[in-house]
């Protein structure tokens, strides 16, 4: 899930006006930035997953930028840190729906929904348009609030789907058949597809 947790972003934001919207966008995605910081001091994937994801690891992770926005945004509003906690849990729940990633020693693993990923991008594309929605009716309008920004949002995460259903073997639907499993014989997939589509003329 990635425009999903920019969508539970917008919501926060028009709850607590006070609270800066890139603050509330830097703790939603708090625990894909662990996890690539993880990934570059060479954990593998399994466990920068589960060191970024998992409980109780997650849980620390929500403590301290809370603690980080309570400090620094002090002036502003004094509930930003629990926003900016809640806001890191929020992205654990949703890829709790989205991921099959290692929420923990012995799981859950998660719904995952990314398996489906016409479902993935109804599902992000509601969540980015209703957070959206209540954004642009609590702030002033800029450029955060004009109709062009969930559009591009939206665009980029279905060339990106779509990107990804072209790829296998790490998808498992294709684009003409999103309820069945992807075959040298489906229908706009061809057995030489080893790189997303829009990859083609890329050098």
């Amino acid at each position: 899930m990635i425009i999903g947790h920019i969508g539970v972003a917008y919501a926060a934001k028009a709850r607590w006006v006070r609270v800066p919207l890139g603050a509330l966008l830097v703790a939603s995605f708090a625990p894909d930035i662990l996890r690539e910081v993880l990934a570059s001091a060479g954990l593998g994937w399994r466990q920068t997953n589960l060191y970024s994801h998992g409980v109780p690891w997650s849980l620390i992770l929500a403590v301290c930028a809370g603690l980080i926005a309570w400090k620094s945004l002090a002036d502003r509003t004094a509930s930003g840190g629990y926003v900016v906690g809640g806001l890191v849990l929020a992205h654990i729940a949703l890829d709790l729906i989205s991921g099959n990633k290692d929420m923990g020693p012995g799981g859950p693993v998660g719904l995952y929904w990314e398996s489906f990923q016409q479902l993935e991008l109804c599902l992000e594309g509601a969540l980015v348009l209703a957070g959206w929605w209540l954004m642009r009716r609590a702030v002033p309008r800029r450029w955060a609030t004009h109709w062009a920004m969930p559009a591009a949002l939206i665009t980029l995460e279905a060339v990106y789907l779509a990107g990804s259903m072209s790829l296998r073997p790490y998808a498992t639907r294709c684009l003409a058949s999103p309820m069945a499993e992807c075959t040298n014989r489906s229908l706009l997939t061809t057995s030489w597809d080893t790189r997303p589509f829009w990859w083609a003329g890329v050098r």
